[in-house]
């Protein structure tokens, strides 16, 4: 294989506990041609202290460059100011909480190489892990070969990712130059990813690499817990955006169908999350013409108790916690 340079862009924010884990995973990869971007968006936590130690202690032939902000910036805004130093051909956004199994770049960029030009990005199935780094469950059940039960969808995926999440974020790698043409994450947004998939999957396909690259940890301060916040929910407000965006890439009828589909379970999310005001902006955007065909009655339901600022968050949260358990 070519000299094929990789661009790893790792972002830390308040995880001094998951650092040396993470970055060991990133020295020890069995794949040569790799550059290290190391950002740490001013944690509170001593991350900071861990990185340097970290370098000073672990001597690497890979070019690292370390990264410390004053001030939160939030991961858009600090993926972008590592995506303006990338000279890979491809490129990987990976969290310091969690760890790259060794091979995972060597068959990452194998793949990659055999994959049409129009690939944009491809990801692959993860060991969900919990805090303390024990195995939960796989991100897609797998076999006795440990291949995916049910493979998730590839190609053209516009319309499959207005559907519902199925990619899993921490084990993709993309194409620099589809970044650059799109100019990086959205810094507007309080998450990258679902607006990256919108943007990404109109003139790029998503291919899925049928193996497990990653372990993927999971805590009370991972990014699909903060959904569930009580009132100022960045992230409701956030995916409106991204809606809104999607509408004007819709075409046919099953594109508006699904994209109200999606609409509706963000706005009961905000029902019971007490986001109220957030709730009617849900509301004006089902209002329009071309999607007022498909809402459902529930959602009119649900409009008409969020009006009433009906308080249910407490029992919401009840089942939320009964169904982790379970």
């Amino acid at each position: 294989m070519p000299e094929i340079l990789v661009s790893v862009v790792a972002i830390s924010y308040n995880h001094a506990s998951f650092i040396e884990e993470a970055l060991n995973s990133l020295i020890k990869q069995d794949y040569p041609h790799i550059e290290l971007i190391i950002i740490d968006d001013a944690s509170t936590d001593a991350s900071q202290e861990v990185i340097k130690n970290f370098f000073a202690e672990n001597k690497t032939n890979l070019p690292v460059t370390l990264i410390f902000h004053q001030k939160n910036r939030g991961n858009c805004a600090s993926f972008n100011e590592g995506l303006a130093l990338c000279k890979g051909k491809y490129v990987v956004d990976f969290a310091l909480d969690d760890v790259m199994l060794a091979e995972r770049i060597n068959r990452q960029v194998a793949f990659f190489e055999q994959c049409s030009p129009q690939t944009g990005i491809i990801f692959s199935n993860a060991e969900i892990i919990s805090e303390n780094g024990n195995f939960l469950k796989y991100h897609y059940p797998i076999d006795r070969q440990k291949k995916a039960l049910c493979p998730p969808p590839q190609g053209k995926v516009f319309r499959n990712i207005l559907e519902g999440y199925f990619i899993c974020p921490p084990t993709m790698m993309m194409r620099r130059s589809m970044l650059l043409e799109l100019g990086g994450y959205d810094e507007t947004l309080a998450y990258e990813d679902f607006d990256l998939w919108v943007r990404a999957s109109q003139n790029y396909e998503f291919a899925y690499q049928d193996c497990i690259s990653t372990r993927y940890r999971q805590s009370a301060s991972s990014l699909s817990n903060k959904f569930y916040q009580k009132r100022q929910n960045d992230l409701l407000a956030s995916t409106l955006n991204v809606l809104e965006k999607a509408y004007q890439y819709c075409k046919e009828d099953l594109d508006f169908k699904v994209l109200v589909k999606n609409a509706e379970f963000h706005q009961r999310l905000c029902f019971y999350t007490e986001n109220f005001e957030l709730m009617k902006k849900y509301d004006n955007f089902l209002q329009k013409a071309s999607l007022q065909t498909y809402r459902s009655y529930r959602s009119k339901i649900i409009n008409f108790l969020g009006n009433l600022k009906l308080r249910i968050w407490f029992l919401y949260n009840f089942y939320l916690k009964f169904q982790r358990k379970n």
